[in-house]
């Protein structure tokens, strides 16, 4: 849909866009390295609790994260 993955202010990893949101700490530096999205060097991502759903960060941000490997797999259209 044209958006951008970035991680924002408050650590989280969000997409927006066209353009990142404003005073995004990471809006490039993406890969993809043994399967798993890669920012920078690091593979190992947050996933935290909150409510009834997880959100993503790029760092612990409380005592109910959880560190998650992102794997990255092609799609066959059909």
């Amino acid at each position: 849909h044209k958006r951008i993955g970035s991680i924002v202010a408050n650590r989280q990893f969000q997409f927006d866009g066209p353009t990142p949101q404003s005073g995004a700490i990471y809006a490039n530096g993406w890969s993809i390295a043994d399967g798993h999205l890669v920012l920078g060097d690091d593979y190992i991502f947050w996933q935290c609790l909150s409510g009834t759903f997880y959100n993503l960060y790029d760092e612990s941000i409380a005592d109910q994260c959880v560190p998650v490997v992102l794997n990255v797999i092609d799609l066959v259209d059909c």
